[in-house]
């Protein structure tokens, strides 16, 4: 998701003026309207432009991450395709040109310093048909691996299989078969009886719609799908997945997807806002038993759950605008709010749970421009505190979270994987990372969550990850 376009875009109130008034045209999205004479852009000189860039707009104090790229036949801004590119000497100016629903339209970023070769800071504008409409400030990075690191450290690959087509999202392993979902391009079933060698044995596609997680309990397969809610297979053959029907009617949004026991939670950001509760003790056919909403989060305000873990008989949440939610689900017909977390711009999508010593600790990840993983204790939900936090570098964000034991898995898409161990909260230690992020690998630079997007530990010695460019990549620690 472009998430600055989603932000940007809206119903704009342009004045078109009496028919017979000549309204004198406006420029304000080229490079001579930003006044840049206070600007120290000496250091303009040295920057290593060519390549794919994140970055960070930040308009009337929210931030919003995006990415541009400055790649010979895909040049893009903010994911617009790049119409103009001024950059040589002080000078650095980059504009799109799009048509928007009333009017053409503009992107446009002005450097006004570059502190490092890899790194400018400025102005960034959006013009209707000219006249700017919205103005903040940006800051870039040129994306590269992480310094002084090299491309693995305690961790090895076993193997790599590039999907037919689409954006690898997650996995999920079970019975010796990998289940990918690849968003519009649906899911993709390997067999991995032999992890280092995947043999893709059935696909998926889906008709207009979204495909965002998946979990096989016993011969069941569930998908939660943005158009149809949660989608059920019988996959007693994974080679011939047979469509078994889809929950809820009237249907909802389906992303976020967890199985505890008996239990199915499906994550609906839209239409509610909620999590809605199903009794699987029979797969094939799930029993509504409740539908959580924290009544505490406001739609209105984007406060919507994406994704959530269950531990012990509590379901943690991952809201975005509002952060981490805390319920109680013993009784699965009528969940209770025990407590919640939240932070200023509350980003939080990826969470993972469990008891490490004798507290329980959740781990929250906010998403976007500085996402950092936090380490917190919610033994009293009522009263949650930050006890540690994880964090690589503001223009990588973190895509997913797996905790075995006290180790937790990281998915951190440019960043690749990362192991921790997390046996003292307080204080996060690096056990191993593989950095799989190159690029050279075809389409890099499409979106701000672009490289390691999902992953799974199911316990037989393997990791199983999806990475948006290079596919299903197994690992084995070393």
């Amino acid at each position: 998701m472009n998430r600055l376009l989603v932000a940007t875009t809206g119903v704009l109130l342009l004045s078109t003026g009496c028919k017979n008034t000549v309204v004198e045209p406006k420029h304000e999205c080229e490079l001579e309207s930003f006044n840049l004479s206070a600007c120290d852009r000496s250091g303009f000189a040295s920057v290593k432009a060519e390549g794919i860039w994140h970055a960070n707009v930040t308009l009337s104090g929210v931030p919003s991450p995006g990415t541009f790229s400055l790649v010979p036949q895909q040049s893009h801004l903010l994911g617009t395709p790049l119409s103009v590119s001024q950059v040589e000497g002080d000078t650095f100016f980059l504009a799109s040109d799009y048509q928007g629903t009333y009017s053409p339209m503009r992107f446009a970023i002005a450097g006004c310093q570059a502190p490092t070769p890899e790194q400018v800071k400025g102005e960034f504008r959006r013009c209707a048909d000219g006249t700017m409409d919205l103005q903040g400030t940006f800051e870039a990075v040129r994306v590269k691996r992480v310094a002084g690191e090299q491309e693995q450290s305690g961790v090895e690959l076993v193997s790599e299989t590039a999907l037919p087509r689409g954006v690898p999202q997650d996995v999920f392993v079970s019975g010796g078969y990998a289940y990918v979902t690849a968003l519009a391009d649906g899911l993709f079933v390997y067999d991995v009886s032999n992890p280092a060698a995947p043999k893709k044995v059935a696909e998926i596609t889906p008709t207009s719609d979204t495909w965002y997680r998946s979990w096989v309990k016993g011969q069941t397969l569930y998908v939660s799908s943005a158009k149809e809610g949660l989608i059920i297979y019988d996959v007693s053959n994974p080679a011939a997945p047979k469509r078994v029907g889809a929950l809820p009617s009237p249907s909802v949004q389906g992303w976020g997807l967890y199985v505890d026991g008996d239990r199915l939670y499906l994550v609906s950001p839209s239409p509610d806002a909620e999590v809605l509760i199903y009794d699987v003790s029979t797969p094939a056919t799930p029993k509504l038993l409740s539908r959580y909403y924290d009544t505490k989060a406001t739609i209105s305000a984007g406060e919507t759950p994406v994704e959530a873990v269950a531990v012990n008989n509590r379901l943690y949440i991952g809201y975005w605008r509002y952060g981490l939610g805390v319920a109680d689900v013993t009784d699965g017909t009528k969940p209770v709010v025990m407590g919640h977390f939240g932070y200023d711009n509350a980003t939080s999508r990826p969470v993972a749970a469990g008891t490490i010593g004798d507290r329980t600790i959740a781990f929250e990840s906010s998403e976007g421009w500085g996402s950092m993983i936090r380490a917190l204790d919610v033994t009293d939900p009522e009263h949650i505190s930050v006890v540690g936090q994880f964090q690589m570098r503001p223009e990588s964000t973190v895509g997913g979270l797996t905790l075995v034991g006290s180790k937790l898995y990281v998915a951190h898409t440019q960043d690749g994987l990362r192991i921790l161990d997390m046996s003292n909260p307080s204080t996060p230690r690096q056990l191993a990372y593989y950095n799989t992020w190159r690029e050279t690998d075809p389409g890099r630079g499409r979106t701000f969550i672009d490289g390691l997007s999902g992953l799974r530990v199911p316990g037989d010695g393997y990791i199983y990850a999806t990475e948006t460019s290079r596919g299903l990549l197994v690992f084995r620690e070393q």
